[in-house]
C-alpha cells in the first residue's frame, strides 16, 4: 500500500508538472497566431546618431527578434518568451536588493527595432529590460514584485523560429534568499581581480586619455521626450572628442566603449588604470521629469559628500548602472583601511582633479551652455580611483530641447569636442610631469 501511494504521489507530481509546461507551450503557440500581448508596448525609434549601432548584429550572432511576457499558471507565475534565429547557451541567476532574475543568452544579440523594455509586469514579474550586456552575450533583467525563480528554461521550434520559453513561479521569501546566496557565492568564486597597482607607461610615450562614454548595452541611462537616449549621444560625443585630440597629435587616447555595450563601473576604471591613463573623462548626460527649463552642463569631480541636492541625485543616477543591468552591488570589494595607504596619492589625485575641471568648464561655454552651478562634487563610482585625475561631465539634459538639438547635432558635437580636446590637451601637456603616475612608496 505504501509503495503503491508513492507512485500514485509521483504520477500525480508529473501530471501537474505536464500541465503545467502544457500550458505555457499553449501561450507560446498563441503567440505565433495572433498580435504580440499588451504587455509589451512598442517602443517609438530613438534618432539615429553617427557611430551608435548595434555590434554583433552579423551572421556570427543569434539574433534575438522579439521578447514576450505571458500568462503561466494565474498570478504566481509567469512565462517569458524570446524569439531567436537558433538555440544558445543560457544562465539564469537570482540577485537580491532589489530582487531580480536574470537570463543571459551568450552569443545572441537583439535585432534593430526590437522592444527590449516594459514596465508592465505579469505574475511575480513587475518589469523587465534587455539589451546587450557584453560583446557576444546579451542579458534580460526581471524585476520582481515578489519573490520567484525561474524553474526551467526549454527551447522550442515552431517554422524557422526557435523560442526560449522560460517557466518563472514565485516562491517562498526563503528559497529565494537561499538561491541568490548560492548564485553570489559562485559569481565571487570566479570573479576576476579588477584591482592593483596602476599601469606603467613607456618612456617617452605620449600621456593617456581615456575617455568614458556612459552606459551602454542593456543600460540605456536618461532618455529624452522625443525618444534621444543617453547612451547614443555620450558615445557620439566621446568620439568626436576622440577625434578632435588625436588630430593635435600629442595625446593617445583610447575609449571604455566605441560601441552599444555595456560594461561595469569598476570595469571602467580598471580598463583606464591597467593602461596607466593620465586622465580619465567620463561622459554623461542628465534628465528632469517635469522641470524642461533647467539646461547647461556641469563637471563634477570627486567628493565625500555632495556639493548639492543635485550632485546627490546626479551621483545616485550613475552608480545605479550596474543595479540596472543585473549586477550585484554587493559584491564590490569594499573600501577600508587600506584607504590610509593611498590618502597622499588621493590628495594630489583630487588637486588635479580639480584643476583639470575648472579647465573643462571654462572650454565647454565654447560649443555649448553651462549650468548656473558648472563645478559640482560627489560620490561617482567612477571617480574613486586613487591615483588617477579623473572627473566626470554631465553634457547637459534630455529633457531640455536645446541641450537635446546640441548634442543630436554633428556640427555642435564638433564645436564642442574642439572645445574640450583643447583644455584636456593643455592640462595633459603643460602638467604632466607634475601628475602622479605611481602610488608613492
Amino acid at each position: 500500500m505504501r509503495n503503491g501511494g508513492v507512485a500514485r504521489l509521483k504520477g500525480l507530481a508529473l501530471e501537474m508538472h505536464l500541465s503545467a509546461l502544457l500550458s505555457l507551450v499553449v501561450s507560446v503557440f498563441l503567440l505565433s497566431c495572433a498580435p504580440v500581448f499588451a504587455q509589451t508596448p512598442v517602443t517609438p525609434p530613438s534618432p539615429t546618431v553617427p557611430g551608435a549601432k548595434l555590434p554583433g548584429a552579423s551572421d556570427s550572432f543569434v539574433l534575438a527578434r522579439a521578447v514576450h511576457l505571458v500568462e503561466d499558471q494565474g498570478p504566481d507565475g509567469a512565462g517569458l518568451v524570446v524569439d531567436l534565429t537558433d538555440e544558445v547557451k543560457t544562465r539564469v541567476e537570482a540577485l537580491a536588493n532589489p530582487a531580480r532574475l536574470v537570463i543571459d543568452l551568450e552569443g545572441a544579440a537583439f535585432s534593430a527595432g526590437v522592444t527590449t523594455s516594459s514596465s508592465r509586469g505579469l505574475g511575480p514579474v513587475s518589469a523587465w529590460r534587455a539589451g546587450l550586456f557584453m560583446l557576444g552575450q546579451s542579458r534580460i533583467v526581471l524585476e520582481l514584485a515578489r519573490p520567484a525563480l525561474i524553474e526551467r528554461v526549454d527551447f522550442v521550434r515552431q517554422g524557422g523560429t526557435v523560442r526560449l520559453v522560460a517557466q518563472i513561479k514565485a516562491v517562498p521569501q526563503a528559497r529565494f534568499d537561499e538561491q541568490a546566496k548560492a548564485d553570489q557565492a559562485r559569481r565571487l568564486a570566479t570573479r576576476a581581480q579588477l584591482t592593483g597597482p596602476l599601469g606603467t607607461r613607456q618612456a617617452g610615450a605620449k600621456p593617456l586619455l581615456v575617455i568614458d562614454p556612459g552606459h551602454g548595452g542593456i543600460d540605456p541611462g536618461a532618455s529624452g521626450g522625443k525618444g534621444e537616449i543617453e547612451k547614443e549621444l555620450v558615445l557620439a560625443v566621446g568620439k568626436a572628442l576622440r577625434k578632435a585630440i588625436e588630430a593635435d597629435g600629442r595625446i593617445e587616447v583610447q575609449m571604455t566603449r566605441e560601441d552599444d555595450r555595456f560594461i561595469p563601473l569598476a570595469e571602467r576604471v580598471a580598463f583606464a588604470r591597467s593602461k596607466g591613463a593620465a586622465l580619465f573623462v567620463s561622459l554623461h548626460a542628465d534628465s528632469l521629469a517635469g522641470e524642461a527649463d533647467v539646461r547647461g552642463a556641469s563637471v563634477y569631480t570627486l567628493g565625500d559628500r555632495a556639493s548639492d541636492a543635485e550632485a546627490a541625485r546626479a551621483a545616485e543616477k550613475e552608480n545605479r548602472a550596474d543595479q540596472v543591468a543585473g549586477l550585484d552591488i554587493s559584491d564590490e570589494a569594499r573600501e577600508g583601511v587600506d584607504d590610509i595607504l593611498f590618502d597622499l596619492a588621493r590628495r594630489e589625485t583630487r588637486l588635479f582633479s580639480q584643476i583639470v575641471a575648472r579647465n573643462t568648464a571654462n572650454a565647454i561655454q565654447k560649443g555649448a551652455k553651462l549650468h548656473k552651478t558648472p563645478l559640482r562634487s560627489a560620490g561617482f563610482k567612477v571617480l574613486r580611483a586613487p591615483d588617477m585625475p579623473s572627473i566626470l561631465i554631465e553634457l547637459g539634459y534630455l529633457s531640455n530641447a536645446e541641450d537635446v538639438a546640441v548634442l543630436a547635432s554633428e556640427s555642435s558635437r564638433i564645436r564642442l569636442a574642439q572645445g574640450l580636446g583643447e583644455a584636456l590637451v593643455r592640462f595633459l601637456t603643460s602638467g604632466r610631469d607634475a601628475i602622479s603616475t605611481k602610488i608613492p612608496d
